[in-house]
């Protein structure tokens, strides 16, 4: 037998040992106590990619932790609100308007489904346009223009049956 002969498999490659067995690549750095530090950190407004920078990881890595990680991805999904309401908090107790626009500016990218801006255009229409004068339709015109005057441009009539 030679010398430094190996008689049983590294630990990287023993499947009793790793978890990992049949794996390529490096063993993964998730560790378990990063459930409580995302959240920590996301209950104070950081984004999960600034929790990737606390730890040293790239982004990819912690999607692929919150995919493979069942208590990591229920961590990450209850962190998230967290955050909100870290940028909720910031709003009330905003005291200049930068802080305030600031705030709603974090609060519709971090809660785009309560924060959106909600603007809604109901078009009633009363008239039969091709039925007007052009004498009624530039009074119409001028109630929109909000300051009495005539909106300049051409009116064009399309013949209906």
């Amino acid at each position: 037998m030679a010398p430094f002969a190996r008689t049983t498999l590294p630990a990287h490659l023993n499947p009793e040992l790793n978890r990992h067995a049949g794996r390529t690549g490096r063993p993964s750095q998730y560790r378990p106590e990063y459930c409580d530090l995302v959240i920590e950190d996301m209950r104070q407004g950081y984004s999960l990619a600034a929790f990737a920078g606390r730890i040293g990881v790239s982004r990819d890595t912690i999607y692929e932790w919150v995919k493979c990680h069942p208590d990591f991805s229920d961590a990450v999904n209850r962190a998230d609100p967290c955050r909100q309401r870290a940028f909720e908090t910031k709003l009330i107790t905003a005291e200049k308007g930068g802080e305030v626009a600031a705030a709603i500016f974090g609060l519709k990218n971090v809660a785009p489904l309560d924060w959106k801006e909600v603007r809604e255009v109901k078009h009633d229409h009363t008239h039969a346009l091709h039925r007007l004068t052009d004498a009624q339709l530039y009074e119409i015109a001028a109630r929109s223009a909000g300051n009495g005057e005539i909106i300049e441009g051409e009116a064009t009539r399309v013949e209906t049956d």
